[in-house]
């Protein structure tokens, strides 16, 4: 397979301005594929395909909530057109299982951010009873973004591009009133904190094309992912981490539990471009997890590391975008490909520097967050993505200004 891009999302919690959040404020995206880049045919049986799924109430749950996302691959199936695969594609984790031979080809819309969306048309529960929404505002605040990258002398080349290229489109999108940081990872500490010009760390980004002489081992991914936490004191609303790296390797100090309850802590996203080898293969299949499934994380062997940068990306508010570049000489990074992968950065900054910030009455582990039927009907595959891991909370404040934002 060529690459499988995940988003994974969901969020820490923002609001309006660097203040501290009021209470029981979560950050939403609502996204949705990109139907105008299928030929009209196949975006056409997609449509036909939802509304008829709607209409049997396919994706409705026993407990009155719509989900087809974690339910439900129809949309890959739909897009496969009877191929013998079943495939999520973007706007989740994905998903699949293969006869002998190769994936079939398949053109894979992308996501775009719907905007404009009122409080009413979103719907909030938890295992025993809904939860009112007081309000939704479209949050834009200064952001401060730390990118931790992997500068390990095995890297292979296209890993490299990715890497300098990414980099430097983040930093040439980059809004003025955005702080950028960067660490290193298994390689010559590189340590750039907030205040750095752009122009340093887009210089460290592209230093980051050759690979480094000598032996260096320097400090594991997940010890870099723990130090970045604290460059965040205090955290911030939208506080985010860019992770680029092969995969979360074994030697470090920092355990991933370690590190996942200090971005817990500090409500801080992790978003991740995975570079290296990442499926899970067994004797009939070859999986990845899917959106919204649970894996337990002491059974994969060569595929922990995959599923722990994953869980970390999708538990914090944030996706991943894997590609395989340690396929030797069968691995060719095109242009046009390369291009692909920016503009999938450049989406992920997007999702760091403005999203829906809805105040609930109530929150906690078991939120979930969803569209109100006639919104369903209007947006075909629609994802709404928040975190998935909150700790309780009640709010005794008013609701959000209705105003903070408003998308473009």
């Amino acid at each position: 397979m060529r690459a499988c891009v995940a988003f994974v999302l969901l969020v820490s919690a923002s609001c309006a301005g660097l203040a501290q959040q009021p209470p029981c404020t979560v950050p939403v995206e609502v996204l949705v594929p990109d139907l105008s880049s299928l030929p009209k045919a196949e975006a056409d049986s997609v449509v036909n395909a939802w509304k008829q799924n709607l209409q049997a109430k396919k994706y409705e749950l026993p407990d009155g909530r719509w989900d087809w996302a974690t339910e439900s691959r129809d949309f890959a199936a739909t897009l496969m057109r009877g191929k013998t695969a079943s495939l999520m594609g973007r706007g989740s984790i994905t998903v699949f299982t293969l006869p002998a031979g190769n994936l079939p080809a398949i053109k894979q819309p992308g996501m775009v951010a719907v905007g404009n969306l009122a409080a009413e048309a979103f719907l909030a529960g938890n295992k025993k009873s809904p939860i009112r929404i007081l309000s939704a505002a479209y949050d834009r605040a200064p952001r401060r973004i730390v990118i931790v990258v992997e500068n390990a002398k095995k890297m292979p080349p296209g890993a490299r591009r990715i890497e300098a290229a990414v980099i430097s489109h983040i930093l040439s999108k980059a809004r003025p009133e955005d702080s950028f940081a960067l660490l290193t990872a298994r390689g010559p500490r590189g340590a750039l904190h907030f205040g750095s010009s752009r122009d340093a760390i887009r210089a460290a980004a592209e230093q980051l094309g050759n690979p480094p002489q000598g032996k260096y081992t320097g400090q594991g991914v997940l010890d870099a992912v723990l130090e970045a936490t604290t460059w965040f004191q205090p955290p911030q609303p939208g506080d985010s981490i860019f992770l680029i790296t092969l995969r979360l390797e074994g030697k470090h100090r920092a355990n991933f539990s370690t590190v996942r309850a200090a971005v817990a802590a500090d409500r801080i996203r992790v978003f991740t471009f995975q570079l290296g080898e990442v499926l899970i293969r067994t004797p009939d299949t070859i999986r990845a997890p899917a959106f919204g499934e649970s894996w337990d994380m002491a059974t994969f062997g060569h595929g922990l590391s995959f599923v722990q940068a994953l869980a970390l990306s999708r538990e914090s508010g944030a996706w991943a975008v894997v590609e395989n570049t340690e396929k030797g000489k069968e691995y060719k990074l095109t242009d046009e490909r390369l291009q692909e992968l920016t503009r999938n950065a450049e989406q992920m900054y997007r999702a760091i520097t403005e999203y829906y910030l809805l105040q609930l009455d109530s929150a906690g582990p078991d939120l979930f967050i969803g569209l109100a039927p006639p919104v369903l009907e209007q947006l075909p595959w629609a994802s709404v993505v928040y975190p998935k891991s909150l700790p309780p909370c009640s709010n005794p404040a008013g609701p959000l200004p209705a105003t903070a934002g408003t998308p473009k």
